[in-house]
């Protein structure tokens, strides 16, 4: 079944959430539910179709969003092992660029120190 469908079907906007699908489909399930057509058969049929409808387009989403989920963990888990395989991780790229600002605070103080020294006449 066609995604667009799909969303048309839950009567959902085209970059809707899964969590929103969700709640979309309940609320329709509860008004489509058969067994709220019980004393009339015409009525009830109709329900069943579209809640069979509702069904598929539920199930549709469910197994698009998974796809996209697993798409994007698998993004990540190749970018995680990329840099790994550079040898350096993001705690080691962290502790570069601090001790790189550490040092370089260190050299200014004492570039500052040994300039007012020397300019008193230290010792």
């Amino acid at each position: 079944m066609n995604l667009d469908r799909c969303f048309e079907i839950l009567e959902l906007h085209p970059n809707a959430t899964m969590e929103e699908a969700s709640r979309a489909y309940k609320d329709l399930v509860s008004v489509w539910h058969p067994d709220r057509f019980q004393s009339n058969p015409r009525l009830r049929r109709k329900a069943e179709r579209k809640l069979k409808e509702l069904n598929r387009a539920y199930e549709t989403l469910e197994s698009y969003f998974s796809r996209r989920h697993e798409d994007v963990k698998k993004e990540r888990d190749r970018e995680h092992s990329e840099e790994e395989s550079q040898g350096i991780s993001n705690t080691e790229a962290a502790f570069e660029v601090g001790t790189h600002l550490f040092l370089s605070a260190c050299s200014y103080v004492y570039r500052a120190l040994k300039g007012a020294l020397d300019k008193k006449g230290g010792p």
